[in-house]
Parts: structure tokens; sequence; C-alpha cells
């Protein structure tokens, strides 16, 4: 029997809100076991006191924006890049509060319990919309992937499941992460949070192949680019979910030498 080609992210048929509510709407397993993990891991490398700055550049895929808001208390001013046409649109109702985008008000209220607050989650939601200066096409599959545009010298750099997500082979994903350095201050960090030897995930009745990274070689790749982990996490993966197939989720800070 012939098996069903996967496809890439940058297919037609990759929906970045269903996405968004498969893994990560109201109610989901992955919220408890992954998400809030997550912003955790995020406001403590952020509460750290090692990054300071005002511009913070985010590189994630789909419309998982949850580490902004954590970030927004940090940085004053987002820039969104992102390479994918219908994750930018998606992206741009939610800044709009157009009735059909995500609800994310889950994720802005775990952003407020971390900060021991019960209430406020209306505020922090739209404190992130007014952070976000712009949403940029990145094109990755042009040297320059930025054209044009031209942005501040990034203070920090987060980056959530792109990389392993959009890279079709090792080369791309090398390329990325010194496309990534370039954006940077010399000095600047990067949060860099990604699965580990995953090899699809599912969206929809599509599967969608993604780049197998091990930690050996992440960790390689990370000192080629010029880059230094100061702190690194790990959530292990706590339940079984034929969704995707990751080994577990690391979560790195770095800094650009």
């Amino acid at each position: 029997m012939a098996t069903t080609k996967r496809k890439h992210y940058h297919d037609d048929e990759f929906d970045p809100c269903c996405h968004f509510e498969t893994y990560f709407g109201t109610n989901k397993l992955f919220n408890e076991d992954v998400l809030e993990d997550l912003m955790e891991y995020v406001n403590k490398f952020l509460s750290s006191k090692s990054i300071n700055g005002d511009v913070l550049v985010d590189i994630t895929y789909g419309v998982m924006t949850y580490q902004l808001f954590v970030a927004v208390d940090y940085f004053k001013d987002i820039f969104i890049l992102e390479s994918s046409d219908s994750s930018i649109e998606e992206t741009q109702k939610w800044l709009k509060s157009h009735p059909s985008a995500p609800n994310k008000s889950h994720v802005a209220k775990f952003a407020c319990s971390l900060k021991g607050q019960r209430t406020g989650w209306q505020e922090q939601e739209e404190k992130v919309r007014r952070a976000i200066r712009q949403v940029i096409k990145w094109d990755i599959s042009q040297q320059n992937p930025l054209g044009s545009v031209v942005l501040p010298p990034a203070d920090c750099l987060i980056s959530v499941g792109y990389l392993e997500v959009v890279c079709k082979d090792h080369d791309k994903f090398l390329n990325l992460l010194r496309q990534f350095s370039s954006l940077l201050k010399t000095g600047g960090h990067l949060i860099l949070i990604m699965a580990i030897n995953v090899s699809y995930l599912t969206v929809g009745k599509h599967k969608f192949s993604t780049l197998k990274i091990d930690e050996e070689g992440l960790w390689k790749d990370l000192a080629e680019a010029g880059f230094v982990i100061k702190m690194s996490e790990k959530i292990e993966r706590k339940f079984e979910s034929s969704l995707t197939d990751y080994e577990y989720i690391a979560c790195l800070l770095c800094y650009k030498e």
C-alpha cells in the first residue's frame, strides 16, 4: 500500500488556526503539559536580569504568540517575522481583534498568573497588540529573507518550534540559525524552544514533515552559528498522542558572541 506523502509548512494545506486549536486552544491536553511550561521557562529566562533592551524579534511558526504574552512585560518593541502568508494573515486578524481570530484569553490569563495577578488578562492581551510594531514577511527562499526591510538590531530573539518545522534539510537549519544571529546585537540573546527528535506533526487531516534534530546536533549547530548556551531546560513528554512524535522539548537561553 502506498503511503500518503507528507505536507510541508509552506504548503497551502497548513491551516494555522486549525493548528492552534488542535494543540493550544482552550482546554487542550498540550496546554498544561506544554504551553504553560514553555511560558514559565520564557518568564524564567527573561526575569533572570541577563537580558536588557527594548527590541524583541519573534520568529515562530503559525499563530503561536503565547511567548509574547510574557515577553511584552520586558520589551517595548516587538517585531514578528513569518514565512507563511496564511500565518501572517491570521496574525493580522488577531491583532485587529477579528471575530474569526483564535481565542487566546487562556494564554493571557496564564501570563497574568505568572505575575501573581488573577485579573487583568484583557489588558495583557491589548498590551501585546500595542507592542507589536510590524508583522513582516520572512522569505526563507531568498538569501536575504527580509528583502528591503531594515530592522533595528534586536536585543533578543525568540523562536518557538520554527526551525524544525520549516527546514527541509540540515543546511537550511544551520543557515537560518546564522540568519537569527544576524538579526541580533553582539551580546544579544536567543531564546530557542525546539522539539527534539520530531519527525512529523498533524494538522487537520494532514501530516506535515519536520526536520529531526537531536540534542547533540543542536548544541553543535548553535556553537557553529556563534551562540553560547547560558541556560538549558527540558520539558519531558508526559502523554501519548499520535498527533506528533517529539521526544522532548528543549528550552534554551543563548547569547551571541
